[in-house]
């Protein structure tokens, strides 16, 4: 495929240009086509990364709620986990999504050396935290009905700081997805994740007494971007 830019007066057909900045007085224009758009570093490029942002809901009610106990020795509170406890989020498939590539989850956690009941514990000296996720997915406008659920767990180390900012991630598509993943083939923009969380295990360890509950901050879905809008605003979003 021949890609063509218009600079100036100038048209670059699959070229480059070095330059400390460029200036464009008019539009700039670039093909509607499928997984065109704006690549980052001119070594290797590649479409750059972004955030699907998800905020944390709960039930309201239930043995399955986390805490909502105050944090780090503030006024602020956040969502301590017992094992097997849950929340809920969903996740919007934006327009710049590069088709068919991977996504990925991630679980912002940190430990505060508070147990679910608001105990304090000794330091955390080691181990490790699972957390878990069960997802399904459909497309918009009236294209299909949302899919079986998959599940699958990501299990990460904890750091012995209290209050240290964990990021777990885990790959929850692909091309040939594995039973705890769903098919990246079917990802488009307006598209819905529809996303349980839970903690499946707590594996931190202390000297002695009581093992802190894990805190959990935030979920976020990174996905590649091609920095642009599709022309249209429905299927086929690239005609």
């Amino acid at each position: 495929m021949t890609v063509q830019a218009k600079v100036g007066g100038a048209t670059i057909t699959d070229g480059a240009i070095s330059a400390t900045s460029i200036t464009v007085n008019d539009n700039l224009v670039l093909p509607k086509t499928s997984g065109v758009g704006v690549k980052v570093d001119t070594t290797s490029p590649t479409f750059g990364w972004r955030d699907l942002l998800g905020e944390i809901t709960i039930r309201g009610s239930g043995a399955t709620d986390p805490a909502f106990l105050t944090y780090g020795g503030s006024s602020i509170r956040a969502f301590f986990f017992a094992v097997n406890d849950e929340v809920f989020l969903s996740f919007h498939i934006p327009h710049d999504y590069v088709p068919n590539s991977d996504i990925h989850l991630h679980f912002h956690w940190s430990q505060d050396q508070k147990t679910v009941a608001g105990a304090a514990t000794n330091p955390v000296t080691g181990g490790s935290v699972t957390w878990g996720y069960e997802i399904t997915y459909a497309k918009g406008h009236q294209q299909a009905a949302f899919s079986a659920a998959v599940t699958g767990t990501v299990a990460q180390n904890a750091n012995t700081t209290k209050d240290y900012h964990h990021i777990a991630e885990v790959q929850v598509s692909a091309a040939s997805p594995s039973a705890s993943q769903i098919a990246s083939g079917g990802l488009e923009p307006d598209g819905i994740i529809l996303c349980r969380a839970y903690l499946s295990a707590n594996n931190m360890t202390v000297s002695a007494g009581a093992v802190p509950a894990p805190v959990l901050h935030y979920c976020d879905v990174h996905y590649q971007s091609t920095n642009m809008a599709t022309k249209q605003k429905a299927p086929n979003f690239y005609s």
